[in-house]
């Protein structure tokens, strides 16, 4: 029997972590094509078939990579179904996490690494076929990125704008800070026990903090709101993006069909 192609499903935290990697996977479509590596077109959300998907994956016989916006909070059902419109392939889970930000909770669906985790593991079935990357910074999340996948990344740099996720301190008052470093240490230990292929040091998991007093709450509380604004900036500049490639791609057809017509 011939051997399956490889497709990865690259689920970052909805924390911006994972951002580098659709950024780069956009910047370097030609060179990576070169390597045998391809990024297919995805479906409009609400397509329960994904039969656009696994057709346009299955042409040829590159590597196929996914990465959007928002697949860490998918529920089941829906991180099921898009595991099995890829069927015709040995297909893998890739998962980017850094250290939990100030707006992680336990339980949030897109945010919380165990919350994540549990949901593609089951997608997934194969607990070995689920990486785990964890990184400090964008450049290095994409290297790791690079190797679980199977291509070199020395020539396909990361662009500065994608540096400049890696939030930097977080200002938080002390207890909301005890919280999060104890939600680091049961993501790290979770990993340390785990099945999965972890990639990266367990130590970065924990956050970088600054706690607040009294006074400055009001400006810890400022410093929040900036970063989340910039995360749903990026995300929204992420979506215009895509929606502005699927429209060029209608109009292509629509002209093609006027033709043949």
């Amino acid at each position: 029997m011939p051997r399956k192609r490889q497709a990865f499903v690259h689920v970052g935290l909805d924390d911006g972590s994972g951002d580098v990697v659709g950024t780069a996977l956009d910047s370097h479509a030609h060179a990576l094509l070169d390597l045998g590596v391809r990024r297919p077109a995805e479906p409009a959300d609400g397509d329960g078939t994904w039969a656009g998907l696994r057709r346009d994956a299955g042409r040829g016989r590159d590597t196929v990579v996914l990465s959007r916006p928002l697949l860490a909070a998918a529920p089941p059902d829906r991180a099921r179904h898009l595991v099995e419109a890829l069927d015709a392939f040995d297909v893998h889970v890739v998962v980017t996490a850094r250290a939990p930000d100030a707006w992680t909770i336990p339980g949030d669906p897109g945010r919380d690494l165990a919350s994540v985790l549990d949901r593609w593991s089951s997608a997934v079935a194969d607990p070995e076929r689920l990486h785990v990357i964890v990184g400090a910074d964008g450049a290095g999340t994409w290297r790791s990125f690079g190797r679980v996948v199977g291509f070199g990344t020395a020539s396909l740099r990361v662009a500065p704008e994608a540096l400049s996720l890696a939030s930097g301190q977080d200002v938080v008052p002390a207890a909301r800070a005890a919280d999060l470093r104890r939600l680091a240490g049961t993501w790290a230990d979770l990993l340390a026990s785990s099945p999965y292929d972890v990639v990266g040091d367990l130590a970065t998991l924990e956050p970088d903090l600054r706690c607040a007093d009294s006074v400055d709450d009001l400006t810890a509380a400022l410093d929040l709101a900036r970063h989340e604004v910039e995360l749903l900036r990026r995300r929204t500049d992420d979506l215009e993006r895509r929606l502005a490639k699927s429209e060029k791609k209608k109009r292509k057809l629509k002209r093609r069909l006027s033709e043949v017509a």
